[in-house]
């Protein structure tokens, strides 16, 4: 064995000179092609340096203005929203006497808002800023003559707390300037500075008077300076610069990428079989792992890969899921292409704000997932808060109706006690939760609404039989003239006696039928039951008052509405005077034009319109203006404190008198203390309901009141 070895050894040493004289003559031949390779890569690392920096610097000047035009624009909202409800009180107040305009301002309780009645001058500027105080004015003449001024004086400060510009821009400096360049007010870190200084001062390239953005850099900071307009001066933002640091970040990656290449290039030839396996390797992982159309990982990877980071977690975990809002419509209305735009848009906004101990990827659909830790749940919202905002800026095309909208589910992991699976269907329980309630936002997972949902779930499923059990029945309320102290009608109010949690009360079961649109079934059977009633009475020959009934706002806009109760009421020969139909008040913040037709086309089949909870709004003196209705109800809240405080009453007073100018009757309802009752006597409010004069009745109960209707006395 020894001498076979050593011969082959002897045998082998003459090749050896000639094996190692062609490895340097392929060593040789690989640096004259390489060398060409390499200062053609050095050219194109000076071009893309070139070019890098450029475009680094280009997108650095549009980010940072971005941001200063952000919170701008905040300012001025602010600014033109104050006046706008100043204009809007001055137009209400001119229907009244300076007297009543006085009582009313008085009432309102603030401090900031006056109303000026005497040496009111003849040019009004309205609106003006120093650093003590903003004072938006508002001239207008009252319904007798006299001339008034309204205003409004608040401390500039309350427009620097409105600001929600980006959490980055915390730590840069924000200043509010007047038209001369004088400072109102500036912050740096969320703290106030105080500087005898002004724009010219603090920036001597900013001249007065200029209507164009100024945007400025200096060597460690960026400052841009926003023309507000329309005399409400100047925002600056100065923010620091970081962005250097990470494009010479980047250039290294490049570089490091680039050296990489090199090697591959000169190594290709003995590589070359290993690479196309690991190409052929690389194509299976993204079959397995990697979303087609955005190229985020998949669910798979996202599973696989936070189950790693779940493993190894020092702090707690969040998963979010955003799932937008009618994306099938999207689709359908602006075709797929254009659906998929906006799902590569938010493939790019995501990773941006996912941690370097986190993941995103896409679900399904149009559903996105992420997996981040946080330190506090403040800071999860806020990061939630700055992704959505940055996805609405996806714009639809022209003047589109379409807005933008992103339901997140949130189920949050702390202490690795809960596995990455249960953790997504936690989070996709959220989400389901937050499209029943048919609203954007986001909701967190936890126990309470998971039993809240199957509760839900469970009344929902019963609801069918409980109709046709009669587990529902009918109540009315009567209610009472105060001048003849007679019953003038009733509200017939809906009960469910549930044979496993006895009687609800409506706030039990009225949410959950709107919420999952069995209102409207519910409405249509108390109004069936309505009709029964009378058609009964008639029969009996007994006297017969109208009875108001409520209406859902969920069937308020079905195109066969009017019909639908028209041909129902018919069908038992009830006469249309004898039905009220309530609405509340809150129904009429969405769509004021649309309701005032459907009220009008009610009014003209000579049914009664009522108003429900008048004065919980903050648009009842507009409503009124707009809309054709027969009632008003008061809200209960207009009643209580009016036997202690002469504000309220007096706000009670001019609202029962403006109603009888309207030719409007007015209700009060809640009323439970004889106080009360003679107080609205003497405001000459017409008619009362509430537990002073009666509860709910049972059928048997307000049968015997139509016999003797008279009210007892007490």
């Amino acid at each position: 064995m020894r001498s076979t070895r050593s011969y082959s050894t002897w045998k082998a040493l003459p090749n050896k000179g000639v094996h190692t004289q062609r490895k340097i003559h392929v060593a040789l031949r690989l640096m004259l092609l390489g060398l060409p390779i390499v200062l053609i890569i050095i050219l194109a690392f000076f071009l893309f340096y070139t070019r890098l920096y450029s475009l680094l610097d280009a997108e650095k000047q549009t980010q940072y203005e971005s941001r200063a035009r952000q919170c701008a624009n905040l300012i001025t909202y602010q600014i033109s929203s104050d006046q706008n409800r100043l204009a809007s009180l001055a137009h209400s107040l001119s229907n009244l006497t300076i007297q009543q305009s006085l009582e009313i301002v008085e009432g309102l309780d603030n401090a900031a808002l006056t109303l000026i009645t005497e040496n009111i001058p003849s040019e009004v500027m309205p609106f003006a800023v120093d650093a003590l105080s903003v004072v938006h004015r508002f001239a207008f003449l009252s319904s007798d003559g006299n001339q008034a001024l309204l205003q409004l004086k608040l401390d500039p400060i309350l427009y620097q707390a409105i600001l929600e510009c980006p959490e980055h821009a915390k730590a840069s400096r924000m200043i509010w300037a007047n038209e001369r360049g004088e400072i109102i007010w500036q912050s740096k870190s969320e703290e106030q500075l105080f500087e005898d200084k002004t724009l010219a001062t603090l920036f001597p390239a900013w001249s007065e008077g200029m209507t164009q953005s100024l945007l400025m850099k200096t060597d460690s900071s960026f400052v841009a300076i926003i023309p507000l307009g329309d005399g409400n001066g100047y925002f600056v933002l100065e923010s620091q610069d970081r962005l250097l640091e990470m494009a010479y970040l980047t250039i290294l990656q490049a570089s490091l990428s680039m050296a990489v290449l090199v090697s591959l290039l000169l190594l290709s030839l003995l590589f070359y079989l290993l690479y196309k396996d690991y190409v052929y390797e690389q194509s299976l992982m993204h079959l397995a792992f990697e979303d087609e159309l955005t190229g985020l990982p998949n669910k798979n990877h996202f599973v696989q890969e936070a189950a790693q980071l779940l493993g190894r977690a020092r702090s707690p975990y969040a998963v979010i899921i955003l799932d937008i809002g009618k994306f099938k419509l999207i689709n359908d209305h602006f075709g797929y292409a254009f659906g998929d735009s906006m799902l590569l848009h938010f493939s790019k906004v995501l990773p941006r704000y996912t941690t370097k101990d986190g993941v995103c990827a896409r679900l399904s659909g149009d559903k996105f997932i992420l997996l981040c830790s946080y330190r506090e749940k403040e800071t999860l919202e806020r990061r939630i808060s700055v992704i959505t905002e940055e996805l609405k800026r996806f714009s639809f095309p022209g003047s589109s109706p379409f807005q933008l909208d992103i339901l997140i589910g949130i189920s949050l992991i702390e202490g690795n006690a809960v596995p990455i699976n249960a953790a997504i269907d936690r989070a996709l329980f959220a989400l389901s939760a937050l499209k029943e309630r048919q609203t954007s936002g986001s909701l967190y997972y936890d126990e309470v609404l998971r039993s809240e949902l199957l509760e839900e779930s469970e009344l929902e499923k019963v609801f069918a039989k409980a109709i046709k059990d009669g587990e529902f029945y009918v109540v009315l309320q009567p209610k009472y003239s105060l001048q003849t102290r007679r019953l003038v009608g009733c509200e017939a109010l809906v009960r469910w006696d549930h044979p496993g949690k006895g009687r609800l009360a409506p706030s039990q079961f009225i949410p959950l039928l709107e919420k999952h649109n069995l209102l409207v079934t519910l409405d249509m059977f108390v109004l069936e039951q309505v009709c029964t009633l009378i058609k009964g009475w008639q029969n009996k020959g007994l006297p017969i008052f109208p009875i108001s009934v409520n209406q859902s706002r969920s069937y308020l806009f079905n195109t066969h509405y009017e019909r639908t109760l028209v041909d129902l009421i018919d069908r038992y020969g009830v006469s249309h005077q004898l039905i009220e139909f309530e609405l509340t008040e809150s129904l009429f913040l969405n769509d004021v034009k649309h309701l005032s037709l459907v009220l009008a086309s009610l009014r003209s089949h000579s049914f009664l319109v009522s108003i429900d909870d008048f004065g919980s709004g903050y648009s009842s003196l507009t409503m009124l203006k707009d809309v054709g209705i027969d009632v008003i109800k008061l809200d209960q809240g207009f009643l209580k404190g009016t036997d202690e405080h002469h504000r309220g009453k007096v706000v009670v007073q001019h609202v029962i008198a403006m109603a009888k100018q309207l030719g409007i009757t007015t209700v009060a309802e809640g009323v439970e203390t004889s106080e009360q009752a003679q107080m609205l006597q003497l405001l000459g409010c017409d008619v009362v309901q509430g537990y002073f004069f009666s509860h709910p009745l049972e059928i048997s109960e307000y049968e015997a009141l139509l016999i003797d209707d008279r009210l007892p006395s007490s």
